[in-house]
């Protein structure tokens, strides 16, 4: 299979075709986070030309929050992180460097960190910038993020002003 960018597929019956897919191509798992400091600023980065959370695979032998929570501290050098919600699962398809598509099942969560140093943005891992940005966040960012990205947001940020 191969993939092109923003390709919308109409199907009659989307749970259907939603499992099909997911028997016919490899699953890779992902933990992240939507990463707040005390000043309740999110953690982004910029990688490869858009703006983006940390993630990363899951290792073996590890939990997806345990994933989730190394991702972060690797990617950005942020530590004292605390998870303070459930998981929130975004799907796509992704093509590896070896040219296999697979479906990336990004698990999210929020977290809380009161750590205060410089941001260290893993370089090796393409990321050119880490930042805290003001929520809500600018149009800007939210138009330079992917769409999975952008849905990550929308929810977390939903989810903050219902508790609030």
């Amino acid at each position: 299979m191969s993939l092109s960018e923003n390709q919308i597929v109409k199907v009659k019956n989307l749970d259907a075709f939603a499992n099909d897919l997911m028997t016919q191509l490899p699953i890779l798992k992902a933990g992240g986070g939507f990463v707040l400091n005390a000043q309740d600023q999110l953690l982004m980065i910029h990688r490869r030309g858009f703006w983006d959370l940390p993630k990363g695979k899951l290792d073996a032998g590890e939990t997806i929050e345990q994933c989730a929570t190394r991702e972060v501290e690797e990617e950005c050098g942020v530590s004292d992180l605390k998870i303070t919600s459930d998981a929130f699962h975004t799907y796509h398809l992704y093509s590896e460097r070896n040219g296999e598509t697979v479906i990336k099942d990004s698990v999210w969560f929020m977290m809380k960190t009161s750590h205060q140093s410089a941001l260290v943005p893993q370089t090796e891992e393409d990321i050119e910038q880490a930042i805290w940005e003001n929520l809500p966040v600018s149009a800007e960012k939210m138009n330079g993020a992917y769409g999975s990205i952008q849905d990550v947001i929308s929810h977390f940020q939903d989810l903050l002003l219902r508790v609030n």
